[in-house]
């Protein structure tokens, strides 16, 4: 059902009480609902576009300079990079939480891409997959290799588990999978003298760099 209000013209026309950047920024927020409800393409909306500029005016007077703020987001990003969301996310299903999973799985897929470059691995011998599932699911990475798969999933049967590897024979697995925390996937040196002290023949693929 589509219907529309004056809520974003009344604003848009009278920014009174929104000369903070929260309230602003609410005020935003609160349009854009409102021109979606009404049908209307928010891009060319004049209400919108009123609270834009106010937007920008109030962030403006309110912060820092360009610079300031660039080397902010900067620290911020670096900080972001050196505490991965993999951690906080792991022990937790993410099935219906859609932001939660695709993070989970982009930061699972670079930190399996960093471990075959330690380890050695050429790209034509290993390949990294994920399966999404359904919604309701939370979703595996893997790297599968002829002689070994390391698998990935948000949430173990068991605390710290949330990480397998397996034996593998002509690239199908064999025999028991071992399973390690998610953290040591981030710390390929620990994760390297972990693969080579696993029992059978994972430990003897291609370690040379572990040594």
């Amino acid at each position: 059902m589509l219907y529309d209000t004056l809520y974003r013209h009344n604003q848009a026309l009278s920014p009174a009480g929104l000369d903070h950047l929260p309230a602003a920024l609410h005020a935003l927020n609160a349009a854009v609902d409102d021109c979606q409800r009404a049908g209307k393409p928010v891009a060319g909306d004049a209400a919108i576009l009123l609270l834009i500029r106010h937007l920008a005016d109030v962030a403006e007077r309110d912060t820092p300079s360009v610079n300031v703020l660039r080397l902010r987001c900067e620290a911020d990003r670096l900080a972001v990079a050196a505490a991965p969301a993999l951690l906080d996310i792991a022990g937790q299903s993410v099935g219906g939480n859609y932001h939660a999973k695709r993070t989970f799985h982009s930061q699972a897929r670079r930190a399996l891409a960093r471990l075959a470059t330690a380890i050695g691995l050429d790209a034509d011998d290993a390949r990294i997959n994920t399966v999404m599932g359904a919604d309701h699911e939370d979703g595996t990475t893997e790297l599968r290799h002829a002689d070994f798969a390391v698998r990935v999933v948000p949430r173990g049967f068991l605390p710290d588990s949330e990480v397998s590897i397996s034996r593998c024979r002509d690239g199908q697995e064999v025999g028991k999978p071992h399973h390690a925390p998610i953290a040591e996937l981030l710390d390929v040196a620990a994760f390297q003298r972990r693969l080579a002290g696993t029992p059978g023949d994972i430990g003897a693929v291609r370690l040379a760099a572990a040594a």
